[in-house]
């Protein structure tokens, strides 16, 4: 396995997020799912593990702006394995998101338009085949 995504959503977990960011999420996650042709329930999860082909394609090409998601995308691109396995994460315990429900849906559109500009990207050329 090239990446391993650690996923809020699948097996005993019990998080719950604001309702407009689940439906970000699962719209997301529906996108994604449908172009690398594999399951992803939590497209904007953070914790992740990599290996050195990974890290290699990382240090060469890495996404700046909404990197969580479009990394899901190069790393298909690439012919690269991933897979999710469950995660436990605690509610916020102080403080509010900065993500409001206008800012949510600016941030629902951005993203998916990242994502389709990235599908017709030329995907960079790893290592062995330079």
């Amino acid at each position: 396995m090239d990446l391993v995504i650690g996923s809020r959503f699948i097996g005993d977990s019990e998080f719950k997020s604001s309702m407009m960011r689940r439906v970000g999420i699962s719209i997301f996650s529906h996108v994604i799912s449908m172009i690398v042709r594999q399951k992803i329930t939590d497209p904007t999860s953070g914790f992740r593990a990599a290996n050195r082909k990974a890290i290699q394609l990382f240090a060469f090409d890495y996404p700046q702006d909404y990197p969580e998601p479009e990394v899901v995308v190069l790393l298909h691109q690439c012919d690269l394995k991933m897979e999710e396995v469950p995660v436990g994460m605690s509610e916020r315990y102080s403080g509010e998101s900065s993500i409001t429900k206008i800012r949510s849906i600016y941030y629902m559109v951005k993203v998916l338009l990242a994502i389709f500009v990235d599908c017709f990207k030329k995907p960079p050329l790893l290592e062995k085949e330079r």
